[in-house]
């Protein structure tokens, strides 16, 4: 009786082929969240670089506008500036303001193949 019962609790020692169903479920599972995880945070990174660098963009073209570059009356322009290894389009347009001493100006940028702009401000400038 006593081998018996040592026989019964060497053969329970293993996994039932259930239980190690559920085990593989269970990590294949795991698995494909954090696959996913990865996959939309490193699109999340790409998304917020190119925000970035359309941003700087933006800046060289604010800091032109207020050094050598400044309008002197309402106008629409555009050209195209390499950074970051990736060619972007600006357009900026001028706009008399609510009085003549301001001209009021909309940047927008974006990448040259991409249909949505990646950026956009707007700002005042002192009318000389």
């Amino acid at each position: 009786m006593e081998q018996s019962k040592q026989n019964l609790l060497n053969i329970r020692k293993g996994f039932s082929l259930f239980e190690v169903v559920i085990a593989l479920a269970i990590l294949s599972s795991s698995l494909m969240v954090v696959y996913n995880l990865i996959l939309s945070t490193s699109s999340s990174i790409y998304d917020l670089e190119d925000h970035y660098l359309a941003k700087e963009v933006a800046n060289n073209r604010i800091s032109l506008i207020n050094t050598i570059e400044k309008p002197k009356n309402p106008i629409s322009r555009n050209g195209k500036m390499k950074m970051g290894a990736k060619i972007w389009i600006w357009e900026e347009s001028f706009y008399e303001g609510n009085n003549r001493e301001f001209l009021e100006y909309e940047i927008l940028v974006k990448q040259i193949e991409s249909k949505n702009y990646s950026y956009r401000t707007k700002g005042y400038l002192i009318n000389d």
